[in-house]
């Protein structure tokens, strides 16, 4: 009785010193020859935006305005002169204002003149080329390789493996196998 208690002991002190003493395992690093049935090229795409400008013409009729003429400037300061020196002497005693108002009317008459030669009438219309720029945004799909998914036959199995580099069908490469044996 007293020897199947020890046996029993030690049982259980073997099998619970099993349970947590660390399980040993052995890993194996072999060398395989393989050969590449297939390569296919790995992607990713983007959309690239450039900002540029555009240029847009167009045919357009502008209109043509009347010329004012040249001695319609001048009798308008002639005119202004005139009447400014008139107004001058008949509003002041002093001396020389009738020179002053003269010079002030030649240039309110001088002034009178470029503004109606400028709002001139149209007198006809002409075809001339109109040209406008606008900022736009082009759209570029930009697709990019990011790597290589290579098929293998080695060790008597298919195998798929990522590569940074390509490889051609019927390559003969290296791969590294790695077996770990533990005890359930």
């Amino acid at each position: 009785m007293f020897k199947k208690y020890v046996v029993g002991t030690l049982l259980t002190v073997i099998f619970t010193l099993g349970t947590f003493l660390p399980i040993r395992a052995e890993t194996r690093v072999d060398s395989v020859l393989g050969t590449v049935t297939k390569v296919d090229t790995l992607t990713s795409s983007y959309v690239r935006k450039t900002p540029t400008d555009e240029r847009s013409c167009e045919m357009k009729d502008v209109p043509i305005y009347a010329e004012a003429k040249e001695d319609n400037e001048l009798g308008s300061m002639l005119l202004g002169g005139l009447l400014g020196s008139a107004i001058g002497n008949k509003l002041s005693d002093s001396s020389g204002a009738g020179s002053a108002g003269a010079v002030a009317g030649a240039l309110i008459g001088r002034d009178r003149a470029k503004k109606n030669a400028d709002s001139g009438e149209i007198v006809g219309y002409r075809p001339q080329e109109v040209c406008t720029k606008r900022r736009i945004v082009r759209e570029e799909i930009v697709e990019k390789i990011t790597g290589y998914q290579i098929q293998i036959e080695a060790d008597d199995r298919i195998l798929f493996l990522q590569n940074s580099r390509p490889f051609s069908v019927g390559d003969r490469i290296e791969i590294k196998k790695t077996v770990t044996y533990t005890i359930n």
